[in-house]
């Protein structure tokens, strides 16, 4: 191996224990939890996952805070322009080499810094989006998970009696 490699090996070993780095993710319980890895959109409340961007909508829309509403909807609209250009960005930046490689060099360059520059845009998009849903997340944590209606029901036996009662 050669000896930069290993620098560079130990380096950012060092870097990740310095900044904290942790193998597990926290979960606070009675709190609205934000997956990062396993798919877009995956929040975990009271014991309830919550996929994609119908479900994390809902959960969303039921507390009726109308930043929390604005957060998600920046957030599902970043995510979805971000990816398109990243796409779109790879794609041409593909077109660029091509063409760069057959002797058309200066119209190659030129998609390949356009497709490049799509592919920064989109990604910086997708970022956004991601600190978007964090921020939602921690003002429904502050201020609305207490809000959420909540509907209780339970049944009671007494001698020759049943009961029903449901909690609003």
């Amino acid at each position: 191996m050669k000896p930069i490699f290993k620098i560079a090996c130990i380096f950012l070993f060092i870097a990740g224990l310095h900044n904290g780095v942790q193998a597990q993710q926290v979960l606070e319980p009675g709190k609205l939890n934000y997956f990062i890895n396993p798919k877009a959109n995956t929040l975990l409340y009271q014991d309830t996952l919550y996929r994609g961007a119908r479900e994390c909508k809902a959960l969303f829309y039921r507390t009726g805070n109308p930043q929390l509403m604005h957060l998600y909807q920046k957030h599902q609209q970043n995510k979805i322009f971000g990816n398109i250009l990243g796409v779109l960005g790879a794609g041409i930046m593909g077109a660029g080499v091509g063409l760069a490689s057959n002797n058309h060099q200066s119209t190659g360059w030129v998609l390949i810094g356009a497709g490049f520059t799509s592919t920064i845009v989109g990604g910086y998009l997708i970022a956004s989006g991601q600190k978007n849903l964090l921020m939602a997340v921690q003002l429904f944590n502050d201020k609305q998970h207490q809000k959420i209606p909540r509907v209780q029901a339970g049944i009671g036996f007494s001698g020759n009696k049943i009961g029903l009662a449901v909690n609003f």
